[in-house]
């Protein structure tokens, strides 16, 4: 007979290496996603909840009146190394350099029990969860491989309010110089994910996600979108029944069926009001050289209460009550730290972008040079997602108008001559030929492609085609066929 195996429980060493977040590094993570005016909403909501912080106004206070808003900014001191023989760790943060920069003056008191610093109800209201706050959290419940997921999340950072992708699959490997492969699996996972559509590249891609999500695949109406959609797009139903040899009746029913998806579907994630644009930086051209300011109009301007920091000196406190002032002290020096290294990461990102892109800031669009994520990574030492999250709705006043920081970043295509040419710079061709066509002749990609090639840029018919589908530029028979109807 054999022998019954006992299972017995035991202790087993294994090796296995894992990504420890800490509070810390997670704010400042999130702080380097944050938009400006979610940066500002962020900052009103730990006034209202840490009391130890107080915002500083310039009118009452000469020391920061003499400061401008929008400055340059400097270097932090480095940490101090914390006394050896202290335990506290309250102590080890720099004082000498957030309470002289944040320090409210110690004449400002605060009545502890007024009225007047209960929250407001509007302090309960929260914003409404945006498309990307939505997929991030889907994300973070699947269990992918590290690099899928941020591949993934650079996917989502670079989606439009529509839920379309932004980039092509090409740009993305190049920028965070990883394999194409991993890329189409990253954005798989997106697609999978809700709203159904989610990640698309084109409308067609965007609907036949839908349909089959839905249990439609392999019937008529993935028929009509596959094969059929530019002629769907110009009403020749009769054209489309022809050539499938149905009935109208069942082309009809199946347009009616195409209309319960959503060819917008980020678009319930939208909060339906207008987004106003301010620029996170401004960078002004001063004799030859350029100048990078961070905007800080609007911001609150953020500081300690001195009152707070003389109580833990005080004998007549509990020590409860000082080991909550402590705990409130730590969470706002670590966000005071938070912030600081934001600015300086824009401020860095910002010098980089001007040393490489001084003629576009001349000249205009059509003299944007290709630059890659990667390449400003390690030039500043930091990881690619640290440059792809400050990039990321951020904006920048430039002599060329406001500018998403993120557009400065795009591969290049290479001429006959050897010249390193801008996808944007290529897009504008084609948008430029395309406008100057006779309308009732429009020319095809392949002409494109051949007139393009003949000005040096070696581009196929279907790289055309592709940059095209991005403007949303329809094909040569959309575009006759909107001309005769």
């Amino acid at each position: 007979m054999a022998r019954r195996q006992q299972l017995r429980p035991a202790l087993n060493m294994t090796v296995s290496q894992r990504l420890a977040m800490t509070p810390s590094l997670l704010q400042k993570i999130e702080l380097l996603t944050l938009s400006r005016l979610e940066l500002s909403e962020l900052l009103n909501q730990e006034l209202v909840e840490n009391p130890v912080l107080e915002e500083a106004n310039d009118a009452n206070d000469p020391e920061l009146g003499e400061r401008t808003e929008q400055e340059t900014i400097p270097e932090r001191p480095a940490d101090k190394e914390p006394t050896v023989e202290e335990k506290d760790t309250f102590e080890d943060f720099d004082y000498e350099y957030f309470f002289g920069e944040y320090l409210a003056p110690s004449q400002t008191s605060r009545e502890f029990e007024s009225s007047d610093d209960r929250p407001s109800f509007e302090s309960f209201l929260v914003r409404p969860t945006s498309l990307m706050d939505h997929l991030n959290w889907q994300l973070g419940l699947l269990e992918v491989p590290p690099e899928i997921h941020e591949i993934a999340y650079f996917i989502i950072g670079n989606l439009d309010e529509d839920g379309f992708l932004t980039l092509s699959l090409e740009e993305i490997s190049n920028s965070l110089s990883v394999p194409l492969e991993r890329v189409e699996e990253a954005l798989k996972v997106v697609q999978g994910m809700d709203p159904a559509g989610v990640g698309s590249r084109s409308l067609q891609e965007c609907l036949l996600i839908q349909i089959r999500a839905a249990g439609q695949g392999g019937t008529l109406l993935e028929k009509l979108v596959q094969d059929y959609l530019p002629l769907i797009e110009v009403r020749k139903f009769k054209e489309i029944a022809r050539e499938l040899q149905c009935e109208m009746e069942d082309i009809s029913a199946a347009l009616e069926d195409l209309r319960q998806f959503s060819p917008k579907p980020g678009e319930k994630h939208s909060s339906k009001t207008p987004v106003y644009i301010e620029p996170d930086v401004y960078i002004y051209k001063v004799g030859n050289d350029y100048e990078i300011l961070m905007n800080e109009d609007g911001l609150p301007k953020l500081r300690l209460n001195q009152s707070y920091r003389d109580l833990l000196k005080a004998n007549n406190v509990t020590r409860d009550t000082k080991s909550f002032i402590k705990e409130r002290f730590r969470s706002a020096l670590e966000l005071l730290k938070s912030i600081d290294q934001r600015k300086q990461t824009i401020y860095r990102v910002c010098l980089a972008v001007v040393e490489r892109q001084k003629e576009f800031l001349e000249k205009g669009l059509m003299y944007l040079k290709p630059m890659l994520i990667k390449d400003v990574a390690e030039e500043l030492g930091v990881h690619s997602s640290t440059i792809s999250r400050v990039v990321t709705n951020k904006y920048a006043y430039t002599p060329q108008g406001v500018i998403e920081l993120r557009k400065f970043f795009t591969i290049g295509v290479e001429s006959i001559q050897g010249e390193n040419l801008s996808i944007v710079h290529v897009k504008e061709k084609i948008r430029k030929i395309i406008g100057e066509e006779n309308p009732k002749k429009p020319l095809s990609d392949q002409k494109i492609s051949r007139l393009l090639n003949l000005e040096g840029i070696q581009i196929t018919r279907r790289t055309v085609a592709k940059y095209r589908d991005q403007m949303k530029i329809h094909g040569s028979r959309e575009r006759k066929m909107a001309v005769l109807f």
